[in-house]
C-alpha cells in the first residue's frame, strides 16, 4: 500500500482487520485513532442526547460505516484520496446506509472555525486534483446547479464537515476535525414526497431542534430543488450568518497551502 490510511468499521476501532481496512497496518492501541473512533461511537449511540442523523446511528450500529484515520503532514492530501478511491471502490457492497468518516490528527494551527473552514476547502479541493476518473453523467459541472455534488472517482458525495469550534451547532461538533463523505446513493429512497422521505426529514429535524442550540440553518435543502446549492451546507457555521451575495463554492478558487501558525 503506498499510504497509511485505514478504514475500518467503527465497531471494532483497535482490530487489525483486513476486509475492514484500507491499509493492513493496526492501529496502535490508545492512539488517536482510538480515541476518535471511540468518542464518535459513544457520541452516535448516546440515548440520552439522540444524534439528529437517525440513518447514520442505524449505520453505527450495523457497522456499515467505515472509517479513515488522516495523521498530520505533507501526506494528509494523498492520504485522503487513497482513503476515498477505496471505499467508492467497495461503497456500493457495503449497504445503503454507508459513509466514509476521515478523522484528522489533532492539528494546532487550526486554532479557530475559520481555519477549519478555509482547510476543509483546500483539502476538497487538492483531493480533486488527484482524480482521473470521469465526472458522473447525471452530477452537473455547475457548482450552483441544484444537482451539483461533489464527486471522487464517479461517486458523487455529499460531505459533512465536524470541528471543534461547533460550540451552539452541536450537530457539527466533533473533538477532532471529521470530515464525513456520504454517497448519493444513500438518499435515493429518501427524496422528498415520499413517506420514507418525508418522515426522515419530520424526525431529523425535531432531532436537531433539540439537539443545537442554534437555529436550524436555511442553507439546507434537498438536492435537486431549485435554489439549492449543496456545497452552502457542507461546512455550516456556527450561526447563521448568510454567505456574502455571490459566493462561489471555494472548490472553484486556486490551491490554499498547509495551514498557517
Amino acid at each position: 500500500m503506498k499510504t497509511s490510511s485505514q478504514v475500518r468499521a467503527p465497531g471494532h476501532p483497535a482490530e487489525a482487520r483486513a476486509d475492514l481496512l484500507v491499509s493492513p497496518a493496526a492501529t496502535p492501541p490508545g492512539s488517536w485513532p482510538v480515541l476518535a473512533a471511540q468518542l464518535f461511537t459513544e457520541r452516535m449511540l448516546d440515548s440520552a442526547n439522540p444524534f439528529p442523523c437517525v440513518f447514520g446511528v442505524d449505520a453505527v450500529r450495523k457497522e456499515t460505516l467505515r472509517y479513515a484515520f488522516i495523521p498530520n503532514g505533507g501526506q494528509r492530501v494523498p492520504v485522503l484520496a487513497e482513503a476515498l478511491r477505496q471505499f467508492t471502490d467497495v461503497a456500493e457492497s457495503l449497504g445503503r446506509r454507508t459513509s466514509l468518516v476521515c478523522f484528522f490528527e489533532f492539528d494546532p494551527r487550526l486554532d479557530s472555525l475559520d481555519k477549519h473552514r478555509e482547510h476543509f476547502w483546500s483539502l476538497l479541493r487538492e483531493v480533486s486534483a488527484t482524480d482521473s476518473a470521469p465526472w458522473p453523467e447525471d452530477i452537473s459541472q455547475d457548482f450552483d446547479d441544484p444537482t451539483w455534488e461533489y464527486s471522487y472517482n464517479s461517486t458523487p458525495m455529499f460531505v459533512v464537515a465536524n470541528t471543534p469550534y461547533h460550540v451552539e451547532r452541536r450537530s457539527r461538533y466533533f473533538e477532532y476535525f471529521a470530515i464525513t463523505f456520504q454517497p448519493r446513493f444513500v438518499f435515493d429512497d429518501l427524496k422528498g414526497g415520499t413517506a420514507t422521505g418525508d418522515n426522515a426529514r419530520k424526525v431529523i429535524r425535531e432531532r436537531l431542534a433539540k439537539y443545537d442550540t442554534a437555529e436550524r440553518t436555511p442553507l439546507l435543502g434537498s438536492f435537486g430543488e431549485a435554489g439549492n446549492k449543496e456545497w452552502e451546507q457542507y461546512f455550516l457555521s456556527d450561526d447563521n450568518e448568510p454567505n456574502p451575495p455571490g459566493a462561489r463554492c471555494p472548490i472553484a478558487r486556486g490551491k490554499i497551502s498547509e495551514p498557517t501558525s
